[in-house]
């Protein structure tokens, strides 16, 4: 589910301007700068769950925060995550599949839409850094912007995974270079190589 977040920020800031609090003080209450919390409120950023939520806080007020129907990356990192704490990449990869072919059917605001917010991490550096090639892989079939989250430097890893042999729980060879040949740019880019066509519902 994608997040309301315009009237959602709006709502906070009427509640700091109300509790008489400058950005100044709100970004010394959260643990921030009162430059991330302009950007916040300007709309020039795309905040996690667990900002707005600092920032709900810091103002006394309740956190509602809107939903709309549609595919969503946040939603899409979070069940990767239960699944990975289940010791199943497998389902993992499942959730990661049902999420492209989500915003294969939707038209490009509703793409731009499913990736604005940044996802939470996964847990796992790995998974982190193949949603952010989800991301890129997405955005660009859609021809939308690459959301700025998906570019920042975390999103990359420093040695070559090869999903192929998480999902087989063993060495595999043949099949990691099959994933290094076939792998989208946008996911070898990361250094996460995964063949196009186990990226697609059969």
């Amino acid at each position: 589910m994608e997040r309301s977040l315009p009237s959602t920020v709006e709502r906070l800031r009427a509640e700091r301007l109300r509790s008489r609090l400058s950005q100044a003080d709100l970004a010394s209450r959260i643990g921030t700068t009162q430059s991330a919390v302009a950007r916040l409120e300007s709309g020039d950023a795309d905040p996690r769950l667990s900002t707005l939520e600092r920032y709900a806080g810091a103002v006394g007020a309740a956190l509602a925060v809107e939903t709309a129907t549609g595919p969503s990356l946040d939603s899409t990192a979070a069940a990767v995550r239960r699944s990975l704490s289940g010791g199943d990449p497998n389902d993992a990869l499942r959730h990661v599949i049902q999420f492209l072919d989500d915003v294969r059917a939707a038209d490009p605001a509703a793409v731009r839409r499913s990736m604005r917010t940044e996802p939470d991490t996964t847990g796992d550096r790995r998974w982190d850094a193949l949603l952010a090639g989800v991301a890129e892989y997405a955005s660009r079939r859609a021809r939308v912007p690459v959301p700025g989250w998906a570019t920042a430097p975390g999103r990359f890893l420093k040695r070559f995974w090869f999903v192929i042999e998480d999902l087989l729980g063993r060495p595999a060879p043949g099949l990691a270079a099959m994933s290094f040949a076939d792998s989208p740019p946008e996911l070898a880019n990361r250094g996460v190589f995964l063949d196009r066509s186990s990226l697609e519902s059969v």
